[in-house]
């Protein structure tokens, strides 16, 4: 094993300790803890009460934590008022964003925010997303993420798929930061075996009028590319075009800069652009369903004639609560790849998964 694939290992290893250990502390939280948290009354059109935790507000949907039915759903639209001793990040259909705690007032006209002993009044229609900054809550509790598993053998032809994928969040109220890992194996009967694998991290800082700009770092490795290890990092600004209940798109460009230690033992200085595009779609009914596209295209600056393109496109469904079924499709395309190498790699994965 060379270096190259020896370092990419190291950190493969040190993902899965990370991720398992985010996964095991998140919810070591306290009954008596758990029940002090479920300060927020939402109040319904229809004279309902309920208490809980405001989770997040979504794709037209408020999801609220509770002590008796457990995690529910309610359509905006049907809330009449809402008192909340939880620390929002609250965005609009304009792009514009506010911060702070939601106090009692008639919705149905305006939604009253307390920042700092101020108070700002929204039209509550205009609200498209409120995200809670648990800014006095532990490390742990801060943090949001997904894990998921699957496996896949073609008998007609002997493969053997394995993956492993799983993501971290960190959101504050200017910015998130994020990071991800994802391998897949494929074990061959002519002991031809491949891997794939990807660790990466990025900071998001959110901007007014819909815009941001990223900063991510990773570690790639594709053998059926003929790729061992690559290390990128990028910068880029973006805008989100589209945000609905239902649907969600963002474009965002800038550079990537990386080096490519390859199979055949050369390296390989890249600096390229970046332009990448995002779209979501999602059903709202329960179980919530969800499907995501990203395509990501790198043009060679100092290799004018060569072009990367990363696809997925992923299809999720709920099965119940804080559990999914998900379907996955990925390329990589390289028009440049190793020598005596694939210039594109792809795949479908179905996996089993939980957020946490």
């Amino acid at each position: 094993m060379n270096p190259p694939t020896t370092q990419l290992s190291n950190f493969i290893r040190s993902a899965i300790v990370l991720l398992s250990t985010a996964f095991l502390a998140g919810p070591s939280q306290t009954y008596a803890q758990a029940v002090d948290d479920y300060k927020d009354k939402i109040y319904l059109k229809n004279g309902d009460r309920i208490s809980g935790t405001i989770k997040e507000l979504d794709r037209g949907k408020l999801r609220i934590k509770t002590t008796t039915m457990d995690t529910i759903y309610i359509h905006w639209l049907d809330v009449e008022s809402i008192e909340s001793n939880t620390y929002l990040r609250i965005s609009s259909t304009d792009g514009s964003f506010t911060s702070g705690r939601i106090q009692k007032s008639d919705m149905t006209q305006i939604m009253s925010v307390l920042e700092n002993g101020k108070i700002s009044n929204l039209p509550a229609v205009d609200v498209t997303a409120m995200k809670p900054i648990r800014v006095d809550e532990s490390f742990w509790h801060r943090i949001e993420g997904d894990v998921s598993a699957g496996i896949d053998y073609r008998k007609a032809n002997d493969i053997l798929f394995v993956n492993v994928a799983s993501g971290l969040r960190l959101r504050e109220e200017k910015y998130e930061i994020d990071f991800s890992f994802n391998w897949t194996e494929t074990q061959r009967a002519e002991d031809n075996n491949s891997s794939r694998a990807d660790l990466s991290g990025g900071y998001t800082r959110f901007l007014q009028d819909r815009w941001f700009w990223k900063a991510t770092a990773g570690f790639e490795r594709n053998q059926e590319l003929g790729i061992d290890l690559r290390i990128i990092g990028s910068g880029s600004v973006g805008k989100y075009f589209l945000q609905t209940a239902t649907m969600r798109f963002e474009v965002n460009a800038g550079l990537a800069a990386s080096t490519e230690n390859r199979t055949d033992d050369t390296e390989q200085h890249s600096v390229e652009g970046l332009f990448s595009s995002s779209f979501d779609l999602f059903k709202l009914n329960i179980p919530m369903t969800r499907l995501s596209a990203n395509v990501s295209v790198f043009p060679g600056i100092t290799e004018s004639d060569r072009v990367r393109v990363n696809t997925d496109i992923t299809l999720r469904n709920e099965i119940f609560r804080d559990f999914f079924w998900e379907l996955s499709f990925y390329s990589n395309y390289d028009n440049q790849p190793t020598e005596g190498f694939e210039k594109e790699d792809f795949g479908i994965i179905t996996s089993l998964g939980a957020t946490f």
